[in-house]
């Protein structure tokens, strides 16, 4: 059985593939909202502002930091909020397409294709 070489540029052009693929997985994790971001926005004008996932609003009920150091009244009228369902996405029925989907497709699709052209360029110079 044979082995398949890979030049150093090679390899590391591998590597910052298998790097940008972890990256774009954890990316929506990076950009999901804490407790503390949503007792903020609640905190400024009494309502919410931003979008909201339900296990975003779920965790502000969850958070006990802000259970014990929010100001009482502020964070009672937002449990209330949550807890009525008429916060911005607690309403709906449908979940939102975001993207996420779209993005994991595609980037699995790259991933792919450049494993692809990295084997193929290697088998290139051996008789077969």
């Amino acid at each position: 059985m044979e082995r398949i070489r890979l030049s150093r540029g090679r390899l590391l052009a591998l590597a910052v593939l298998s790097l940008l693929a972890l990256s774009l997985l954890a990316a929506g994790v990076a950009m999901a909202a804490t407790s503390q971001d949503i007792y903020n926005d609640f905190a400024a004008d009494g309502k919410l502002d931003g979008t909201y996932t339900d296990a975003e609003l779920q965790a502000v009920l969850d958070d006990p930091t802000l259970a014990q150091y929010a100001d009482p009244t502020v964070y009672d009228q937002l449990k209330d909020l949550i807890r009525s369902g008429s916060g911005d996405s607690s309403s709906r029925s449908v979940f939102p397409f975001t993207g996420s989907q779209l993005v994991f497709m595609v980037g699995g699709g790259v991933v792919l294709v450049g494993l692809g052209v990295l084997l193929r360029r290697g088998r290139r110079g051996e008789d077969s």
